[in-house]
């Protein structure tokens, strides 16, 4: 259930968000205006924040199989956010956990994303992201 209502929040905030910049500032009348505007880059979290979102995703376990392929897909949306943070701050510097990021994702895809509940997909996938983690507890001071 504190799965369910966490991605409705993030849903309702990425809407609430995209929606903020659709008025093309011309009162509706479909003509561009004589200006042109710059859009802001989207905001990616913290390195904290993300990492905190990690940890509540990761939070609830699993017992079946369609726990478990909830729980690794919110893993790994919440590990891509890891590694946009990390990418934002120094892609140098945190190259190893970027790294395993990016091997889950590889062994996400060639399990199959709509496959990941089984036992050993769910741990193929889990893996490289529990390597994340220990990353982070072995480098405290990293950011």
């Amino acid at each position: 259930m504190r799965r369910m209502r966490g991605a409705g929040l993030a849903v309702a905030v990425v809407l609430a968000f995209g929606a903020a910049g659709c008025d093309s500032g011309d009162g509706g009348s479909g003509k561009a205006g004589g200006e042109a505007t710059v859009s802001a880059k989207p905001s990616v979290m913290g390195i904290q924040e993300a990492l905190d979102a990690y940890t509540a995703a990761s939070a609830p376990g699993c017992e079946t199989a369609p726990e478990c392929q909830d729980l690794v897909t919110a893993q790994l949306a919440a590990a891509v956010d890891v590694r946009a943070a990390l990418k934002a701050e120094d892609p140098a510097r945190f190259e190893e956990p970027i790294g395993f990021v990016n091997v889950a994702e590889k062994r996400a895809d060639y399990y199959g994303r709509d496959n990941l509940g089984a036992k050993g997909n769910s741990f193929a996938v889990s893996q490289p992201l529990q390597q994340m983690v220990a990353w982070f507890r072995e480098h405290p001071g990293a950011f």
